[in-house]
This record gives C-alpha cells, sequence and structure tokens, in this order.
C-alpha cells in the first residue's frame, strides 16, 4: 500500500493540478488495468489513496482539483479597507478588448475545467463547462452575449471523442447558426482534445463505446470517414493534464492578433495595479482627517 501511494503521489506531483479521474486514468497498464464490465474497483481504489493521502496530509488538498463546488453569493468586505486591498489583489484589466476577438474555452464537464483553470486565468478568459451536451439555453444566452458585444469570437473546446463528446461541437455550432440568425456572427470553433489524430495515435487508453447511445450512428459515420474503429472512444481525462494545458495555452495564444497593443495594455493593467496598491493608505488619510475609520468604527473625534 505504501509503494501505490508513493506511485500515486508521482503521478499527482507531475500533472498537478488534475482531477482523480486523470489520475485514474495516467495510472491504466503502469499501476492497474482498466476496469471493464461494469466494474470500478480501481477507480474506487484511486479515489479511496487519495483521498486517505489528503486527510493525513501525504498529498496537499491544493493538487486535487473539484470543480463541482459552486457557490454563488454576492461580493461582500468586511470594510471599505478591505475592499480596496483585496480590488488591488485582484484588478486585472481587459486585454482582451484590445484584441479583435472575443475568446472562451468550453469544456465538457467540471473535472476539466479544474484541470485549465490555471491556464484560463492567466489569460483571463471565461472558462465554461457544459457538463455534457449543451442546453439551449446556455447557448441560446451565449448568442445573445456575443450579439451585443459585436465582436467575432473564438471558443476553444475540450471533450471526449465518444458519441456524447462529438455530438456536443455540432450541437453547440448548429444552435449558435440558428439561435443567431439575423445577428450575422463570427464564431469559430475549435477543439482541442479529444481530436481524431489523439484517438489515431494510440497513446491513449480507450473504451468500448456504448453502441445504445442516440448520438451512435453519426458517431459511426464520422470514425468510418476518420478511418477510426466506431467501437472505441476515448476520454479527456485520458490525455495528461500538462499536454491538455500545453494545447489550450498554445491554441490561446495564436489567438492574439495584435501582440503590440496587448502588451501596451498589459503594461497599464500593472501600472494600475501600482496605483491601487496605494489607495488604502491613501484614503485612510483622508478618512482619518474626516474622524472615520476605514473598518466602520467611529474616530476618536
Amino acid at each position: 500500500m505504501e509503494a501505490l501511494r508513493a506511485a500515486l503521489y508521482a503521478i499527482v506531483e507531475a500533472a498537478r493540478p488534475c482531477s482523480v479521474r486523470h489520475v485514474y486514468y495516467l495510472g491504466i497498464g503502469r499501476l492497474w488495468a482498466k476496469d471493464t464490465g461494469g466494474s470500478r474497483r480501481n477507480y474506487s481504489t484511486v479515489v479511496r489513496e487519495l483521498g486517505y493521502m489528503r486527510e493525513h496530509g501525504i498529498l496537499p488538498w491544493e493538487w486535487i482539483t473539484d470543480g463541482t463546488r459552486m457557490v454563488r453569493q454576492e461580493l461582500q468586505y468586511d470594510s471599505l479597507n478591505d475592499a480596496l486591498e483585496r480590488t488591488a489583489e485582484a484588478y486585472r484589466r481587459n486585454l482582451w478588448a484590445s484584441q479583435s476577438r472575443r475568446v472562451e474555452v468550453w469544456c465538457e464537464s467540471d473535472s476539466v475545467g479544474g484541470v485549465l483553470l490555471p491556464v484560463t486565468t492567466a489569460w483571463g478568459v471565461g472558462l465554461y463547462s457544459c457538463r455534457g451536451q449543451s442546453s439551449k439555453t446556455y447557448v441560446y444566452e451565449a448568442v445573445q452575449e456575443y450579439a451585443r458585444l459585436g465582436k467575432a469570437v473564438s471558443i476553444v473546446f475540450a471533450g471526449d471523442f465518444d458519441p456524447t463528446g462529438r455530438a456536443v461541437p455540432r450541437s453547440v455550432v448548429e444552435r449558435i447558426t440558428r439561435y443567431g440568425n439575423g445577428h450575422r456572427l463570427d464564431v469559430q470553433f475549435e477543439q482541442i482534445a479529444v481530436t481524431a489524430d489523439d484517438v489515431r495515435s494510440g497513446q491513449f487508453t480507450t473504451h468500448d463505446v456504448n453502441t445504445r447511445d442516440v448520438n451512435y450512428k453519426r458517431y459511426r459515420e464520422e470514425c468510418l470517414r476518420e478511418g477510426l474503429d466506431p467501437h472505441n472512444a476515448v476520454e479527456v481525462e485520458a490525455i495528461p493534464p500538462g499536454l491538455l494545458r500545453g494545447r489550450l495555452d498554445t491554441a490561446i495564444e495564436a489567438l492574439v492578433d495584435d501582440a503590440r497593443q496587448w502588451n501596451i495594455a498589459a503594461r497599464i493593467e500593472q501600472a494600475e495595479r501600482e496605483l491601487l496598491r496605494t489607495l488604502p493608505e491613501t484614503v485612510n488619510g483622508l478618512m482619518r482627517r474626516a474622524g472615520v475609520e476605514l473598518d466602520g468604527q467611529d474616530g476618536d473625534e
């Protein structure tokens, strides 16, 4: 068991941040066989041991992502001073305003979203989890936002290569076209994973396709056109997190079409952040002279 935990630690350390499902796929063929026939024995072992390792301080909690925990609450501050300090820390200028296109990253699941988040955060682009097939409302609201913005849009997508996973980009493109009728939207859709070349390479763990899936017929036709076995599928978690993040980083960087304006905006952002850092002290001085403390308490006078 100690040897297994040491191997798990090495996998997570090399791939962090990553999901539990990614760890399971990265260990297939090295530490365990792929679960078959409806069994989840090996996957359950990974879940149990990663939980034990984090709870006992063997593995840092932040190395494993969980994109399912969402909190909906209005942003609040302890005081005006707290608001100023946190604003200075979090301030981001929209560098994409200097570019000709809006860029978004869509992924098929929350677990993949946690893996891609460091890249989208660094580039300042939105990360959207479809959670399987995108709903009509989800796509309609996106189209309304694009129309309001009035800019061309590039969507970078990461999802499974299976009947449902391949249906997602087809459905999104079709619905954007239909719901955007009359708006003359310019929306480009790029899938960075899992691609037909990924499946063709044979580098990633496959699994049997559910031939009863309502999307299987079109999936089979697509596979045959690509020269692929329609009975095999590859989940996006089978691709190492580092490779996924590298692909996404390259794809987003390629969408920066005016590097000069980007760099100018980045320098302005840095100057503005420095200015914001000086505000708490300046405002504190003004408030003290007015007899009010920024923590909400009355001053001495």
